[in-house]
This record gives structure tokens, sequence and C-alpha cells, in this order.
């Protein structure tokens, strides 16, 4: 029994350092620098040895590509939340699903999240394109259940499930890489473009 407890409180701890790691990384990658972020620097915030680093990481790619699963997934979890929780008719979970997505337009820490996942040093990592598809496909199998239940329910009645949720998606990428943080009024009206294109291609009318 002690060794099986001892040995839950060695993971227990390994799980922390390497959160604690993932964490100092995306503090050093958040805050303003002219240069690439050398290891040393992470570890020194993290407090943290070489030795720890590579007990979980091989390299400082490794890591980038760790902060960035992580956030890929919070978002996915949070738009999975939506399609799972099912409240209101498939309309409004789209409207739902399509404003979760903007507030990494909208709200100041979604806003960073963003900027450090989308940074030179994350983007330059190997491995990163294979980690962002996975990430697009994740976050459009709740958009693919959304559109599922419409289709089923007769309220999206020209809903291609699988082939929409990827045409929905891109074209919200793509709106969303135009928006400038600061012209609110200008992201709201494009939530609500987005919005009506997706609800017409799906042959529904947008929900009062």
């Amino acid at each position: 029994m002690t060794l099986i407890f001892s040995f839950v409180q060695n993971e227990s701890g390994h799980d922390a350092e390497r959160r604690n790691i993932i964490e100092a990384a995306y503090c050093c990658l958040s805050e303003p620098h002219t240069a690439p972020i050398p290891v040393t620097t992470i570890l020194r915030r993290a407090g943290v040895s070489s030795r720890a680093f590579y007990r979980h990481f091989g390299s400082k790619d490794d890591l980038f590509l760790a902060l960035l699963r992580r956030e890929c997934d919070a978002l996915a979890a949070r738009l999975d939340r939506i399609a799972d929780e099912a409240v209101g008719e498939p309309a409004d979970q789209l409207a739902e699903w399509v404003g979760e997505m903007f507030t990494m337009v909208t709200e100041p820490h979604q806003r960073t999240v963003m900027a450090v996942v989308d940074s030179d040093e994350v983007r330059a990592a190997r491995g990163y394109r294979e980690i962002r598809g996975c990430a697009h496909e994740h976050r459009e199998r709740s958009l693919i259940a959304i559109l599922r239940r419409g289709r089923r329910d007769g309220s999206f009645p020209l809903a291609e499930p699988d082939a929409d949720a990827v045409a929905i998606s891109a074209v919200l990428s793509r709106v969303l890489s135009t928006q400038a943080p600061d012209d609110l009024q200008a992201v709201k009206q494009a939530q609500g473009w987005v919005l009506d294109f997706a609800l017409r291609a799906v042959g529904a009318v947008r929900p009062a």
C-alpha cells in the first residue's frame, strides 16, 4: 500500500512539473520579446532544472507542441460541451458554437491564447501543421453533431453535416483572421454574418 501511494504521489508530482513548464512557456511567449525564447528562460520562469525539462520534453519544439495541444483541446472541450448539452433548438446551438469561436477575438484571455499558439515560434515547431489539422477536426466534430441534430429534426433540411462543418469552419477561420479586436461592432457584425451564412447553408432561418 505504501509503495502504491508513493508511486501515485510521484506521478502527480511529475504531472504538476510538466504543467508548470508548459505554463511557463505560455507566460514567456505571451510577453513582449524580440528574439526566440531560450529554453533556459522558460526553465528559470518555471523554477526547474534542465534535467526536469528533458524528463518531459525531448526539445523546445515538443514543449511548444504540448502547449498547442493544451489550448486546442481546451477549445474543443468547450465546443463539445455545447453539442453535448444541446440547449434549445439546433439553430440556438449553432449560434452558441459560432459565438464560442468568436471569443478568440472578443475575450482578452482568448486573444492572448491565440497570439501565443499562432506565434512564429510555435508555428515553426516541427509537427505544428499536423496538430492544427487535428484541432480543426476535433472542433468540427461538435459542429457535425449539431448539424446532424438539425437534419434529423428537420430544422436544417439542406444540411450535409460532414461537408457543411468543414465549409462553415473554413469560412469562420477566414473571417476571424481579418477581425480587429478593438472594433467590437465590426466583430459583432462579422459574427452575425457567419451565423447567417451557416444557417442559409443548411436551409434554416436565423433564430429570433
